[in-house]
């Protein structure tokens, strides 16, 4: 078992936003976290409903929780969380992160 965390973070898009914005400020926020201490990769998923998952690998948890922190700081970050439909709720309600238990495949 390594310190490996992963992040899931679900989306609903606003009403009126395309799934080529959301791609657009994704690539946008990538280039932010291209930077950020400890980030490892990161994919965009979309299930057939029209719900859509952030799925982030970090390298410890101490990791994802400085990106959470500086995420407000972020005019990238920010872009990307004006396009998501969170209820009332802030960013970080609908993440949750997960220790890696084992890792299989490609790097």
């Amino acid at each position: 078992m390594s310190d490996a965390i992963v992040e899931i973070a679900t989306i609903r898009l606003k009403p009126g936003v395309t799934e080529q914005q959301l791609v657009a400020a994704s690539d946008s926020f990538q280039r932010f976290l291209a930077g950020v201490n400890g980030f490892l990769r990161r994919e965009l998923l979309k299930h057939g409903n029209g719900e859509y998952a952030d799925l982030v690998h970090w390298r410890d948890q101490a990791a994802a929780d400085a990106m959470t922190a500086m995420a407000g700081t972020s005019s990238e970050c920010m872009a990307y969380f004006a396009l998501m439909d969170m209820d009332g709720m802030g960013p970080a309600e609908g993440v949750r992160h997960y220790a890696s238990l084992a890792a299989y495949g490609g790097t």
